[in-house]
């Protein structure tokens, strides 16, 4: 039998593994078990109820059907695994400060990201059997600064927009949270019609692409930069952007690419632009207290000056037009994003509540030593190779870009043959990750090496004919209402459909 307890540890139903119920897991996108029972009167279940010494959860109501045969009530109750439940927390900037803000921006490394994930489960009170929750980014990911706006998003989201944005992907194990490629061990053969008894292909919702036009952001873009011809348009916009060196105007997934063989795809990385990272060598502040015209009530506000000495600033660097900006590298204040306003040879950082709260304060502001990269300004002033190496820089993510287009996105459904799976009493089992090679003249000339990325299968047998999907590629998947802004880019007189990296 199998106890449903609830959060004090008391027995709430218990129940036998029935013919019926499932465990399924994609990664990204879905962990639960499915229980299926039958009773005369309703149970009445509350979120929290938990299975497997808390190892899954209810985290959405169950809600029982009524069976007019039986008179009865039936039941297909999930339960998800334990951090699962964290689809129903709002994702907040600075919870430790009781700032209830859902809605805010950050630009800064992945650490600096998922560490606000760690700062909101604290603050829940959430650990894994009494271990905090960690975080560990593989050495495939690049821990570059990224923009990224949260609105009104949970926990769960949180997590998939920051895989989406670093390309990678998340998961649990146990109090770690991953972010990488989940990607294990040497290939195991699925051989159609010795060990799979069924393959079935499914196109991927993702584009395949061989042939990568690829644009930097439109940060510290002189006005002189690029003929007008070559610009790439936004609703009949012309955008100044960084572009790929003159000698390279697209990137081809293979050498040689015929015409015919390219599948063309507009790429943006906003990340990238001509920079120099800054180091502050003095901050001056300044307190002065204001009258709240909401509230009438005398308010403390702190005005700082940061200054870099190794850099000879000048307001005529500033490109016309343009607002002068800075985001903090390091520090107190990192990831966040401050207009500023040059003042004889220092910044003066111009407060805003884009992060929860009035900032900067006298908790979170700049200290000698932080870090920053300013924008808003022509970089050719402070050096002329800035410029050119960030097109090289871009060059480099749009190789690594179409390596990863180039690859097939569709996935593959495999259900495994009985006797394979049972193995005479020794029961086969594969988890998400592990590596598989398909076999399946119908699909691959030869093989095919990749890799699981879900299954499903009865809970009462797990070895009765498994399915395991098989592909190289995540569609993102949100569970809240999030709308991605699809922009129509004209490049050259042709329209593409832009996508961002």
């Amino acid at each position: 039998m199998l106890d449903i307890r609830d959060i004090e540890g008391k027995v709430v139903f218990s129940t036998p593994i029935n013919k019926g119920c499932k465990r399924k897991y994609t990664l990204m996108q879905e962990d639960y078990i499915s229980l299926v029972f039958s009773v005369e009167e309703p149970i009445y279940f509350r979120l929290g109820d938990s299975i497997y010494d808390g190892d899954f959860e209810v985290v959405d109501l169950i809600i029982p059907k009524y069976n007019e045969a039986t008179a009865g009530y039936d039941y297909e109750a999930r339960f998800d695994a334990y951090y699962w439940k964290w689809k129903n927390k709002k994702f907040f900037y600075a919870p430790e400060y009781g700032t209830r803000e859902a809605s805010w921006k950050l630009t800064a490394n992945l650490s600096t990201h998922a560490n606000i994930i760690l700062r909101n489960l604290k603050h829940l009170g959430y650990t894994y059997k009494g271990k905090a929750f960690e975080f560990v980014i593989d050495s495939s990911v690049q821990d570059s600064s990224k923009f990224i706006n949260y609105d009104n998003l949970n926990i769960i989201d949180a997590l998939t927009r920051m895989a989406e944005e670093w390309g990678c992907e998340w998961w649990v194990t146990d109090n770690i949270i991953h972010f990488g490629r989940c990607e294990y061990g040497d290939p195991v053969d699925f051989i159609l019609n010795e060990n799979v008894e069924q393959m079935n292909r499914s196109d991927s919702k993702q584009t395949y692409a061989t042939r990568i036009y690829a644009f930097g952001s439109q940060r510290n873009i002189p006005k002189n930069y690029r003929p007008v011809d070559s610009s790439i348009t936004v609703n009949g916009i012309v955008q100044k952007r960084l572009m790929l060196p003159a000698d390279t105007p697209y990137i081809d997934a293979f050498d040689k690419m015929r015409t015919e063989e390219a599948v063309e795809e507009i790429v943006i990385f906003d990340e990238v632009y001509p920079k120099r990272i800054n180091k502050i060598t003095e901050v001056e502040s300044k307190e002065s207290s204001v009258k709240n015209e909401e509230t009438g009530v005398q308010e403390n506000i702190w005005t700082y000056l940061i200054k870099d000495r190794s850099f000879n600033f000048q307001e005529k660097y500033i490109l016309q037009g343009e607002e002068l900006r800075l985001t903090f590298q390091s520090g107190r204040l990192n990831g966040m994003d401050f207009a500023v306003s040059f003042k004889k040879g220092s910044f003066e950082l111009v407060r805003n509540e884009d992060y929860g709260r009035l900032l900067p304060d006298n908790i979170l502001k700049p200290n000698v030593g932080d870090e920053f990269i300013l924008y808003g300004y022509d970089t050719s002033f402070v050096s002329d190779s800035l410029l050119p190496d960030a097109e090289l820089e871009l060059k480099k993510k749009a190789l690594e870009y179409a390596e990863k287009k180039k690859i097939d996105p569709s996935t593959y459904e495999c259900s495994m043959m009985f006797d394979y799976m049972e193995n005479k009493g020794n029961h086969r089992t594969f988890e998400v990750g592990d590596r598989v090679r398909l076999i399946n003249k119908a699909y691959f000339k030869d093989s095919r090496v990749s890799r699981i990325i879900g299954y499903e299968y009865p809970l009462d047998i797990p070895y009765d004919s498994p399915n395991y999907i098989v592909g190289e590629t995540i569609s993102y998947s949100h569970i809240g209402e999030l709308k991605d802004e699809v922009k129509d880019l004209v490049y050259k007189e042709r329209i593409y459909q832009g996508s961002q990296s």
